[in-house]
């Protein structure tokens, strides 16, 4: 009987997340957060394997804050800004060199004041700009401007579908009856606006951006928006709870935002709470969910969690057992992993980090030692030994173990 009044208590909590109406399959896994501020991974327990590209450093491509990273047709496309402002994306060949960046800022056809989001469709590349409006425009995948789209709306992330469709989210909710999707074909016309929320969930929506709203699986299509603690499976225009991230006693309480609240008034409410958690980016594989979250103390967090055997490992720290020993990683908004290329992570890491840990090791072992060190990991220590603690980002390609 106890455990019936429990279920349908967080029933009634994840219902009553901001949507009005749900459809589909309510099935959903939860996925367990045990929550303390010194936990720690170690490389050891969630790798298989790293392969490392270090991305050329040149005056035509000096990285700043990185984004969306997506891995296509051998290249990296990579957004970086400067503090949030001045967008441009990157394109690095698979091991790193780099070919060219999309940068039109002008007021000019194809030119924009704002990047905001880009995805890469089939053929071409579909980005959100804004000129002080809201616009999307079009390229080829060399960076060729094509047109300019007739919809207009606020849109904060674009994730195409395996059937060449495209799925919008944007914060024009008022206007679009309060549905926060809006379905495109291919030929970029609009087919219906759906997921429909309240009014909590509308300012929840508009106040804050997350790095990832959507992730594919298996041709699934999820979608999570800020503050929010189920990832929905999206099917059509129908949408079902796929996953509950249970932070327990960090999850936002039920009616702490009130419809009215702006993000200056929900991080004042939050903050006053302490350490309640909130999702920040995740992707789903066939085998794992990887989740990062953080608190409003600005300490970040990543899990993983296991579809097949549930395990969950969560930590702020990870801990180097593999490469460099003792070496350590905190993480934060600008370190830790956003996007996934099928079972790997897409992973920036400051050349700092990376140096540190070579020095340190180099230092520590005698000569004998080094050379063997040296053998075990060549590429590691050719890398190292040229790298520059002002030069681009590297990409580790983390391959996820089964744990």
């Amino acid at each position: 009987m106890k455990r019936g009044y429990i279920f349908l208590l967080l029933s009634i909590f994840l219902f009553s997340c901001g949507e009005n109406k749900q459809e589909g399959n309510t099935t959903f896994k939860r996925i367990p957060i045990e929550y303390r501020k010194a936990s720690s991974i170690k490389l050891s327990e969630f790798v298989d394997s790293i392969c490392i590209v270090p991305l050329e450093t040149n005056t035509e491509n000096l990285i700043g804050e990185i984004g969306r990273t997506i891995f296509y047709d051998n290249k990296y496309y990579i957004k970086s800004t400067n503090g949030r402002q001045n967008a441009k994306v990157y394109v690095f060949n698979q091991s790193g060199k780099f070919l060219f960046k999309i940068d039109s800022r002008g007021a000019g056809p194809g030119e924009y004041i704002e990047m905001r989001d880009f995805q890469i469709l089939k053929d071409s590349l579909l980005m959100t700009v804004s000129n002080g409006d809201y616009k999307t425009n079009l390229y080829d995948l060399n960076r060729n401007f094509i047109k300019q789209l007739d919809f207009r709306y606020n849109i904060k992330e674009i994730q195409p579908l395996c059937d060449g469709k495209v799925v919008l989210y944007h914060s024009n909710l008022s206007e679009l009856k309060m549905n926060a999707l809006t379905l495109i074909d291919t030929t970029c016309k609009v087919l219906c606006h759906f997921f429909k929320v309240d009014k909590v969930a509308e300012a929840k929506l508009t106040s804050q951006i997350n790095a990832n709203a959507f992730s594919v699986c298996n041709e699934k299509v999820y979608f999570n928006y800020p503050f929010c603690d189920t990832i929905y499976q999206i099917a059509g225009q129908k949408y079902s709870p796929a996953y509950y991230i249970d932070f327990g006693n960090r999850k936002h309480p039920e009616g702490l935002i009130s419809e009215k609240d702006g993000i200056l008034e929900i991080e004042a409410k939050v903050k006053r709470l302490e350490s309640v958690m909130s999702l920040y980016t995740y992707d789903i594989t066939p085998q794992f969910v990887y989740l990062g979250f953080d608190d409003f103390e600005r300490n970040v967090y990543m899990s993983l969690y296991s579809l097949q055997t549930g395990k969950v490992l969560t930590g702020r720290t990870i801990i180097d057992d593999l490469y460099f020993p003792g070496n350590r990683i905190v993480l934060t908004h600008n370190n830790i992993a956003v996007n996934m290329d099928k079972e790997e992570l897409l992973w920036h890491i400051e050349p700092r980090v990376l140096l540190e840990g070579y020095e340190t090791t180099r230092n520590s072992m005698n000569k004998e030692d080094w050379n063997a060190f040296c053998k075990k990991h060549p590429r590691l220590v050719s890398i190292c030994s040229k790298l520059k603690e002002d030069d681009n980002p590297v990409l580790l390609r983390v391959k996820i173990k089964k744990f």
